[in-house]
């Protein structure tokens, strides 16, 4: 049965891919009602948010042919889409073992940006840094703490299996920003610092909406339930410790860009 979508609500349904591959998680009989129902609801997010993170790399595609990047880096990046649409599943299929329908609407299609009052390579660079420098990066960190606290094997395997991705996702980022570091000139990495500022405040203000969940005990996060002090709490050690030291190593001015992306969240 294929499910219908509306112009307004896409939907993403896997509830034929998840019978062809179901998961059993042993043990859930010991977990409360409240606790499983925290999981689920994380993973039915996980489940949609991986497959707009496909169409996001998706969309860089076109960009970076724009830009007139090499062959491997454009076919890593196809690659990655692939990958993100199986952690969809692979979200999906802990979704149902947890007792979930794996059907779900889609967060908003937001187009990726195009940037055309850039140039192409600084067009591409915007999306790279934003993408895996930033939002990559995070997820490292949210997966990794999330594997170090799940307790079922098979979970933990499932988590194991999406960070490799997600640490292949964020090098790749800051590899790019590397390689391309010494043809930026001043006046670039003025134009990109300022545009950190957006990134941040966009990222400062979804942890705010995401501090408003409710905590979870330990045997909730246990199967993967979101936790918002934890989340703020993991964001503010990976910005000050990997992301703005990353990007301030290429010459831009993030420490700059995230003390005005917090006056302009917090106004």
């Amino acid at each position: 049965m294929i499910a219908q979508a509306t112009e307004q609500f896409p939907i993403v349904d896997l509830r034929e891919a998840v019978r062809k591959a179901p998961l059993e998680l042993p043990g859930l009989e010991t977990y409360s009602p409240e606790d499983l129902s925290l999981a689920r609801s994380q993973w039915q997010i996980h489940m949609a948010a991986e497959f707009v993170s496909a169409r996001v790399f998706a969309g860089l595609v076109p960009q970076m042919m724009a830009a007139s990047l090499p062959f491997d880096e454009i076919r890593e990046v196809t690659e990655m889409v692939r990958q993100e649409v199986d952690h969809g599943l692979l979200s999906g299929r802990v979704y149902a073992a947890l007792g979930g329908e794996p059907c779900s609407a889609l967060p908003p299609l937001v187009p990726v940006p195009t940037h055309d009052e850039c140039t192409p390579l600084e067009a591409v660079l915007r999306n790279i840094i934003s993408v895996s420098c930033c939002n990559e990066t995070l997820a490292v960190a949210e997966v990794s703490s999330e594997r170090e606290r799940v307790t079922i094997e098979p979970l933990r395997q499932i988590l194991t299996n999406i960070l490799s991705d997600e640490i292949g996702h964020s090098r790749f980022g800051w590899r790019l920003l590397r390689d391309m570091s010494p043809g930026m000139d001043g006046e670039m990495k003025r134009r990109l610092s300022a545009y950190l500022v957006s990134v941040f405040e966009r990222d400062l203000r979804a942890l705010a909406r995401s501090h408003e969940a409710p905590s979870a005990s330990w045997a909730a996060l246990s199967v993967g339930a979101h936790d918002g002090e934890l989340a703020r709490t993991t964001y503010l050690e990976t910005m000050a410790s990997v992301t703005i030291p990353g990007l301030e190593r290429y010459g831009l001015k993030a420490t700059w860009a995230y003390e005005r992306a917090k006056e302009r969240a917090l106004s």
